[in-house]
Protein backbone atom coordinates (compact mmCIF):
# COMPACT_ATOMS: atom_id res chain seq x y z
CA UNK A 1 0.00 0.00 0.00
CA UNK A 2 1.44 3.38 -0.45
CA UNK A 3 2.15 6.26 1.62
CA UNK A 4 0.00 9.36 1.68
CA UNK A 5 1.76 12.14 0.84
CA UNK A 6 1.74 14.29 3.59
CA UNK A 7 1.78 17.40 1.84
CA UNK A 8 0.51 17.47 -1.79
CA UNK A 9 0.89 21.05 -2.61
CA UNK A 10 4.52 20.69 -2.21
CA UNK A 11 4.62 17.71 -4.71
CA UNK A 12 1.72 18.45 -6.85
CA UNK A 13 2.29 22.52 -7.25
CA UNK A 14 4.15 24.12 -10.43
CA UNK A 15 6.74 26.69 -10.00
CA UNK A 16 6.13 29.22 -12.43
CA UNK A 17 8.57 31.01 -14.69
CA UNK A 18 11.24 33.07 -12.50
CA UNK A 19 10.07 31.92 -9.32
CA UNK A 20 12.92 30.63 -7.11
CA UNK A 21 13.64 29.48 -3.87
CA UNK A 22 15.54 31.20 -1.35
CA UNK A 23 18.38 29.40 -1.71
CA UNK A 24 18.29 29.71 -5.69
CA UNK A 25 18.17 33.85 -5.18
CA UNK A 26 21.27 33.70 -2.79
CA UNK A 27 23.44 31.46 -5.63
CA UNK A 28 22.48 33.84 -8.28
CA UNK A 29 22.83 36.74 -6.63
CA UNK A 30 26.63 35.17 -5.15
CA UNK A 31 27.39 34.68 -9.46
CA UNK A 32 26.41 38.07 -9.96
CA UNK A 33 23.47 36.98 -12.36
CA UNK A 34 20.17 38.48 -11.10
CA UNK A 35 20.60 41.33 -13.50
CA UNK A 36 21.30 38.83 -16.38
CA UNK A 37 18.25 36.67 -15.24
CA UNK A 38 15.98 39.87 -15.40
CA UNK A 39 17.25 40.61 -18.91
CA UNK A 40 16.23 37.21 -20.52
CA UNK A 41 13.15 37.61 -19.06
CA UNK A 42 12.03 41.09 -20.38
CA UNK A 43 14.33 40.60 -23.63
CA UNK A 44 14.50 37.02 -24.17
CA UNK A 45 18.16 36.92 -24.67
CA UNK A 46 21.20 37.79 -22.34
CA UNK A 47 24.73 37.87 -21.89
CA UNK A 48 27.34 36.83 -19.74
CA UNK A 49 30.98 36.54 -18.99
CA UNK A 50 31.92 32.55 -18.87
CA UNK A 51 34.34 33.52 -16.22
CA UNK A 52 37.45 31.56 -17.47
CA UNK A 53 40.56 32.25 -18.61
CA UNK A 54 41.88 33.11 -21.63
CA UNK A 55 44.06 30.40 -22.20
CA UNK A 56 40.95 27.83 -21.49
CA UNK A 57 39.36 29.72 -23.97
CA UNK A 58 41.70 29.60 -26.57
CA UNK A 59 42.41 25.65 -25.69
CA UNK A 60 38.10 25.31 -26.32
CA UNK A 61 38.86 26.95 -29.69
CA UNK A 62 41.58 24.98 -30.97
CA UNK A 63 40.46 21.68 -29.80
CA UNK A 64 37.15 22.59 -31.89
CA UNK A 65 38.63 23.36 -35.10
CA UNK A 66 40.86 20.28 -34.26
CA UNK A 67 37.47 18.08 -34.32
CA UNK A 68 35.86 19.73 -36.69
CA UNK A 69 38.65 18.01 -39.46
CA UNK A 70 37.09 14.51 -38.19
CA UNK A 71 33.13 15.52 -39.87
CA UNK A 72 32.59 13.79 -42.94
CA UNK A 73 31.13 15.43 -46.20
CA UNK A 74 30.37 19.40 -46.68
CA UNK A 75 30.26 20.01 -42.90
CA UNK A 76 33.98 18.83 -42.79
CA UNK A 77 36.37 21.33 -40.96
CA UNK A 78 33.12 23.58 -40.03
CA UNK A 79 30.74 21.99 -37.82
CA UNK A 80 31.78 19.17 -35.08
CA UNK A 81 29.10 17.60 -32.91
CA UNK A 82 27.82 15.68 -30.03
CA UNK A 83 31.18 16.75 -28.54
CA UNK A 84 30.85 15.81 -24.66
CA UNK A 85 33.16 12.86 -24.60
CA UNK A 86 35.37 13.88 -27.47
CA UNK A 87 37.41 15.98 -25.45
CA UNK A 88 37.43 16.31 -21.53
CA UNK A 89 37.23 20.17 -21.98
CA UNK A 90 33.68 19.84 -22.98
CA UNK A 91 32.94 18.56 -19.52
CA UNK A 92 34.24 21.80 -18.14
CA UNK A 93 31.73 23.85 -20.25
CA UNK A 94 28.61 22.18 -19.69
CA UNK A 95 29.58 21.79 -16.09
CA UNK A 96 30.47 25.65 -15.51
CA UNK A 97 28.69 27.32 -12.94
CA UNK A 98 27.26 30.02 -14.84
CA UNK A 99 25.98 27.93 -16.85
CA UNK A 100 24.07 25.05 -14.56
CA UNK A 101 22.77 27.99 -12.80
CA UNK A 102 20.76 29.76 -15.92
CA UNK A 103 19.91 26.27 -17.32
CA UNK A 104 18.07 25.86 -14.07
CA UNK A 105 16.18 29.36 -14.71
CA UNK A 106 15.67 28.39 -18.04
CA UNK A 107 14.24 25.11 -17.78
CA UNK A 108 13.97 23.92 -14.78
CA UNK A 109 15.71 21.04 -12.65
CA UNK A 110 16.53 17.73 -13.97
CA UNK A 111 17.03 19.74 -17.61
CA UNK A 112 18.87 17.71 -20.25
CA UNK A 113 21.65 18.14 -22.44
CA UNK A 114 19.95 18.23 -26.10
CA UNK A 115 22.93 19.71 -28.29
CA UNK A 116 26.33 20.01 -27.66
CA UNK A 117 28.10 21.08 -31.54
CA UNK A 118 30.69 23.61 -32.40
CA UNK A 119 30.23 25.72 -35.69
CA UNK A 120 33.11 27.44 -37.58
CA UNK A 121 31.77 29.92 -40.15
CA UNK A 122 34.67 31.56 -42.09
CA UNK A 123 34.46 34.26 -44.63
CA UNK A 124 31.27 34.86 -47.17
CA UNK A 125 29.44 32.38 -43.99
CA UNK A 126 25.31 33.39 -44.98
CA UNK A 127 22.77 34.13 -42.93
CA UNK A 128 20.71 31.10 -41.68
CA UNK A 129 16.92 32.76 -41.56
CA UNK A 130 15.02 33.86 -38.62
CA UNK A 131 13.78 31.35 -36.47
CA UNK A 132 12.92 30.15 -32.67
CA UNK A 133 14.44 27.19 -31.32
CA UNK A 134 11.52 25.56 -30.01
CA UNK A 135 10.81 23.85 -33.72
CA UNK A 136 8.83 20.90 -32.74
CA UNK A 137 6.95 22.64 -30.39
CA UNK A 138 3.57 23.96 -31.70
CA UNK A 139 2.18 27.36 -31.14
CA UNK A 140 1.18 29.15 -28.88
CA UNK A 141 4.55 28.26 -26.84
CA UNK A 142 4.02 26.69 -23.45
CA UNK A 143 4.64 29.99 -20.76
CA UNK A 144 7.10 27.67 -19.35
CA UNK A 145 10.24 27.56 -21.70
CA UNK A 146 11.16 24.29 -23.05
CA UNK A 147 14.53 24.70 -24.84
CA UNK A 148 17.54 27.07 -23.56
CA UNK A 149 20.10 27.77 -26.16
CA UNK A 150 24.05 29.24 -25.23
CA UNK A 151 26.24 30.49 -27.37
CA UNK A 152 30.41 30.43 -26.39
CA UNK A 153 31.92 32.53 -28.39
CA UNK A 154 35.46 31.87 -28.46
CA UNK A 155 36.11 34.67 -30.94
CA UNK A 156 35.05 38.22 -31.14
CA UNK A 157 31.43 39.07 -31.77
CA UNK A 158 30.65 41.61 -33.97
CA UNK A 159 27.88 42.28 -36.78
CA UNK A 160 30.64 42.69 -39.62
CA UNK A 161 31.74 39.35 -37.82
CA UNK A 162 28.87 37.08 -38.18
CA UNK A 163 27.20 37.76 -34.64
CA UNK A 164 23.87 36.66 -33.55
CA UNK A 165 20.78 38.90 -34.54
CA UNK A 166 17.98 39.23 -32.38
CA UNK A 167 14.37 40.67 -32.28
CA UNK A 168 13.88 41.85 -28.79
CA UNK A 169 10.62 41.06 -26.87
CA UNK A 170 9.76 38.71 -29.68
CA UNK A 171 9.49 35.91 -27.46
CA UNK A 172 6.54 37.15 -25.79
CA UNK A 173 4.65 35.97 -28.94
CA UNK A 174 5.09 32.78 -28.33
CA UNK A 175 5.10 31.80 -31.72
CA UNK A 176 6.98 30.79 -34.85
CA UNK A 177 7.65 33.60 -37.11
CA UNK A 178 5.73 33.63 -40.69
CA UNK A 179 7.03 33.93 -43.54
CA UNK A 180 6.24 37.75 -44.42
CA UNK A 181 7.74 37.84 -41.06
CA UNK A 182 10.99 36.23 -41.52
CA UNK A 183 11.37 37.81 -44.64
CA UNK A 184 10.92 41.57 -43.59
CA UNK A 185 12.59 40.78 -39.86
CA UNK A 186 11.58 44.18 -37.96
CA UNK A 187 13.74 45.43 -35.37
CA UNK A 188 16.32 42.66 -35.40
CA UNK A 189 19.96 43.89 -33.13
CA UNK A 190 23.58 42.57 -33.33
CA UNK A 191 24.42 40.97 -29.82
CA UNK A 192 27.82 41.87 -29.66
CA UNK A 193 30.60 40.67 -26.53
CA UNK A 194 34.20 39.58 -26.54
CA UNK A 195 35.54 36.13 -26.63
CA UNK A 196 34.69 34.01 -23.97
CA UNK A 197 31.58 35.61 -23.61
CA UNK A 198 28.34 33.44 -23.68
CA UNK A 199 25.17 35.23 -25.54
CA UNK A 200 21.77 33.38 -24.48
CA UNK A 201 18.30 32.98 -25.40
CA UNK A 202 15.20 31.13 -24.47
CA UNK A 203 13.21 28.84 -27.41
CA UNK A 204 10.82 31.94 -28.14
CA UNK A 205 12.92 34.83 -28.98
CA UNK A 206 13.23 34.77 -32.60
CA UNK A 207 16.83 34.89 -34.53
CA UNK A 208 19.09 34.01 -36.79
CA UNK A 209 22.84 35.50 -37.51
CA UNK A 210 24.19 37.92 -39.77
CA UNK A 211 26.71 37.12 -42.79
CA UNK A 212 30.29 37.04 -42.05
CA UNK A 213 31.94 39.38 -44.22
CA UNK A 214 35.71 39.70 -42.30
CA UNK A 215 38.77 37.79 -42.87
CA UNK A 216 39.27 34.46 -40.41
CA UNK A 217 37.16 32.49 -38.74
CA UNK A 218 34.53 32.46 -36.10
CA UNK A 219 34.48 29.42 -33.60
CA UNK A 220 30.99 28.98 -31.43
CA UNK A 221 30.15 26.32 -29.47
CA UNK A 222 26.46 26.01 -29.48
CA UNK A 223 25.14 24.47 -26.02
CA UNK A 224 21.62 23.49 -25.82
CA UNK A 225 19.32 22.06 -23.11
CA UNK A 226 15.63 21.28 -22.65
CA UNK A 227 12.97 20.39 -19.94
CA UNK A 228 13.55 16.74 -18.62
CA UNK A 229 10.02 16.27 -20.27
CA UNK A 230 8.52 13.99 -23.27
CA UNK A 231 10.51 11.02 -23.47
CA UNK A 232 9.48 8.00 -23.24
CA UNK A 233 8.95 5.79 -20.67
CA UNK A 234 9.89 2.34 -22.01
CA UNK A 235 12.87 2.23 -24.24
CA UNK A 236 12.42 0.15 -27.76
CA UNK A 237 16.33 0.28 -28.95
CA UNK A 238 15.89 -3.67 -29.12
CA UNK A 239 13.98 -3.61 -31.94
CA UNK A 240 16.32 -3.01 -34.73
CA UNK A 241 16.12 -2.35 -38.26
CA UNK A 242 15.75 -5.71 -39.14
CA UNK A 243 12.72 -6.14 -37.03
CA UNK A 244 10.98 -2.89 -38.33
CA UNK A 245 11.69 -4.80 -42.01
CA UNK A 246 8.41 -5.47 -44.38
CA UNK A 247 6.42 -4.04 -40.99
CA UNK A 248 3.87 -0.42 -41.28
CA UNK A 249 5.59 2.64 -41.85
CA UNK A 250 3.70 4.04 -38.44
CA UNK A 251 6.04 1.70 -36.40
CA UNK A 252 9.07 3.36 -37.25
CA UNK A 253 7.60 6.77 -36.58
CA UNK A 254 6.55 5.77 -33.22
CA UNK A 255 9.43 4.42 -32.46
CA UNK A 256 11.05 7.51 -33.44
CA UNK A 257 13.15 6.11 -36.13
CA UNK A 258 11.86 8.53 -38.89
CA UNK A 259 13.16 11.48 -37.07
CA UNK A 260 16.38 12.95 -36.97
CA UNK A 261 15.86 13.44 -32.77
CA UNK A 262 18.52 11.43 -30.66
CA UNK A 263 21.26 11.04 -33.78
CA UNK A 264 24.94 9.27 -32.21
CA UNK A 265 27.23 9.52 -35.53
CA UNK A 266 28.89 12.76 -34.92
CA UNK A 267 30.91 12.08 -38.22
CA UNK A 268 27.99 13.10 -39.85
CA UNK A 269 27.31 16.73 -39.16
CA UNK A 270 24.56 18.73 -36.39
CA UNK A 271 21.72 16.70 -38.03
CA UNK A 272 23.45 13.22 -38.04
CA UNK A 273 23.25 13.43 -42.39
CA UNK A 274 19.77 12.91 -42.01
CA UNK A 275 18.79 16.07 -44.09
CA UNK A 276 15.24 14.29 -45.39
CA UNK A 277 14.82 13.36 -41.65
CA UNK A 278 14.92 16.68 -40.39
CA UNK A 279 12.77 18.35 -42.42
CA UNK A 280 9.87 15.71 -41.64
CA UNK A 281 10.02 16.17 -38.18
CA UNK A 282 10.17 19.90 -38.18
CA UNK A 283 7.09 19.32 -40.34
CA UNK A 284 4.93 17.20 -37.81
CA UNK A 285 6.09 18.99 -34.69
CA UNK A 286 4.00 21.56 -36.46
CA UNK A 287 0.60 18.86 -37.23
CA UNK A 288 1.53 19.68 -41.03
CA UNK A 289 1.46 17.28 -43.96
CA UNK A 290 5.21 16.12 -44.66
CA UNK A 291 6.03 17.22 -48.10
CA UNK A 292 7.41 15.56 -51.12
CA UNK A 293 10.98 15.43 -51.44
CA UNK A 294 11.42 17.95 -54.16
CA UNK A 295 9.72 20.01 -51.45
CA UNK A 296 11.76 18.76 -48.16
CA UNK A 297 15.03 20.05 -50.13
CA UNK A 298 13.48 23.72 -50.68
CA UNK A 299 13.02 23.80 -46.86
CA UNK A 300 16.26 22.49 -45.79
CA UNK A 301 17.57 24.86 -47.74
CA UNK A 302 15.86 27.88 -46.05
CA UNK A 303 16.14 26.80 -42.56
CA UNK A 304 19.78 25.26 -42.34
Amino acid sequence: MSTAIEKPDETLSTVQPFEFSKEFTKQLKDLDLLKTVAHIKEHGYAVMDADVSEEFNNKLRETCIKLAQETEGGAKGYSAAILLGRDPVFEEVVLNPRIQAMVEVMCGKGALLSQLIASIRPKGAPEIGLHADQNWTPAPFPIHNQIFTLCWACDEYTEEGGCTKVIPKSHLKRRHPLPEEIAAQKGPIPVECPPGSLVMWDGSIWHSNYPRNIKGERVVIHITFSRLALRTVECYDHLDEKWLEGKPEELAIMLGRDDFLGHKDFSKGGAGGEVEKLVKTFTRARSKKVNRPSDQQRMVGSSL
